[in-house]
């Protein structure tokens, strides 16, 4: 009797395909074969030998034709035979991601930004360390989900969640039909994650207040300073939109400005800056600009301002004159102005911030800070733009209650009263103050700041 224990032992029978062991003329095992039936040729069957020590090998190379046969049957790929296949039939998730954002064009056709191509390079640095040289059919659900799990609890938040949608982005486009009109290349994305945008952490930041950006201003060149105001009163304009300004963008007749352009660099964010399309479609706007602008707008055009042809520059390089000013020498202003009045958590984008939130406060609806802003999202302009002011909030939520709730309680009508008699003296205290100035412009003597004019006085 011939000792079979230590003889392999076929697995269960597959329900596609199967596993053999060969055996020689004696009966001892050779070697395994997997096995399938040609999905061109049903008749024959399509082979591979692995040797003893390869079992495993065996099965996984029996799964990986089952899926290309998969592919075939329905309609997504043609089945090549395995002796008539390439090396590298199926591109590598390095390969396909670069050519991806290379042919990317934004829905108005235009290309991405040399910034955006830049981050975008970063992020796919990131992805390559793990996906970078597998073929994307070999991209499983299980690796994707073995590196989210790794990078969510070694990346910061928002690092993980833009290297967490852009491979959700690239996969899933891969299981679509191609830009050129070819079948999917996988059938079916294996990113089945859901992306969650982090929280800001600017959310709860304060607004930038008066005494502030006039502090600021203070700390600022003459030529740059022009720049804090428009972006804090006329639309919340990004940095870029107010590099690329031009005097045939100020209409002071009409009191409008038009923002038109953007500025960036080249397509790999290199070499000097440039006139470009903003940043999205929704970004060209038209913004009302306020008159007590109009003299500093006046003033720094002539002064800085050489030319009055209508592409003439509102701001240029310091340096040279047909260069455009870049916005990493404003920032760097910023910076050192900002610590000088301990808000070292403020940004210039900050202004934009702060302008969108105030012109709520100030009876601004949503659809006309959405406007301003060039924002088409609802939630875009919420999440990101609107501060909470929490001595408003808590006064608006108090006079609500009250006008829906009237209440006999005297703690309540005595809260409501503190809340008018300060609204009462917020506004007294700004009559007073603009009293005084028209006094001063009419009769040219300064007028002393703790004088409190007649009430009928300029009226």
């Amino acid at each position: 009797m011939k000792d079979t224990e230590n003889r392999p032992q076929p697995r269960k029978r597959r329900k596609w395909g199967s596993v053999i062991v060969r055996r020689d003329a004696d009966g001892n095992p050779t070697s395994f074969q997997a096995r399938y039936v040609n999905p061109l040729d049903p008749p024959k069957k399509v082979g591979r030998n692995f040797g003893l020590e390869y079992e495993t090998e065996a099965y996984r190379w029996l799964d990986e034709e089952r899926y290309l046969v998969t592919l075939h049957n329905k309609g997504i790929r043609q089945w090549v035979h395995p002796s008539q296949r390439g090396a590298n039939t199926m591109p590598t998730f390095r390969e396909y991601s670069k050519d991806y954002f290379d042919k990317y064009r934004k829905p108005d056709g235009s290309k991405l930004s040399g910034r955006s191509n830049r981050c975008n390079g970063i992020v796919l640095r990131r992805l390559n360390e793990t996906f970078g040289d597998t073929p994307l059919d070999r991209i499983t659900r299980q690796m994707v989900d073995e590196w989210y799990a790794n990078a969510r609890d070694t990346l910061t938040a928002w690092t993980f969640e833009q290297a967490a949608r852009t491979l959700k982005r690239i996969m899933l486009a891969a299981a679509n039909e191609q830009a050129d009109g070819t079948p999917p290349l996988i059938p079916a994305s294996p990113c089945r994650y859901r992306v969650v945008k982090p929280q800001s952490k600017r959310r709860d930041q304060p607004p930038v207040t008066a005494d502030e950006i006039n502090r600021l201003a203070e700390l600022f060149p003459d030529y740059q300073r022009l720049a804090l105001w428009l972006s804090l009163l006329a639309g919340g304009l990004r940095l870029g939109e107010v590099c690329a300004l031009q005097l045939r963008d100020i209409d002071l007749e009409n009191l409008q400005l038009h923002v038109r352009h953007s500025v960036n660099r080249g397509p790999d964010d290199r070499g000097k800056y440039q006139l470009c399309e903003p940043k999205t479609k929704s970004s060209k706007r038209v913004v009302p600009i306020p008159k007590p602008l109009v003299p500093l707008i006046e003033a720094h055009i002539s002064r800085f301002c050489k030319d009055r042809k209508p592409d003439t520059m509102l701001f240029h390089s310091p340096m040279l004159d047909d260069w455009l000013l870049p916005p990493t020498t404003i920032e760097r202003t910023f910076r050192m102005a900002r610590e000088k009045i301990g808000r070292p958590d403020i940004t210039f984008h900050s202004l934009r911030a702060t302008h969108a939130t105030m012109l709520v406060l100030e009876g601004g609806t949503m659809r006309e800070t959405m406007d301003d802003l060039g924002h088409t999202s609802l939630t875009v302009a919420v999440d990101s733009y609107q501060r909470v002011v929490r001595e408003h909030h808590r006064d608006t939520v108090e006079l609500l209650a009250y006008r829906y709730m009237p209440s006999n309680d005297p703690t309540v009508i005595r809260t409501v009263i503190d809340q008018k008699e300060r609204q009462i003296d917020k506004l007294r205290d700004e009559v007073e103050r603009l009293r005084k100035i028209l006094l001063e412009r009419d009769t040219g003597i300064p007028t002393d700041p703790d004088t409190v004019l007649p009430k009928n006085q300029n009226r």
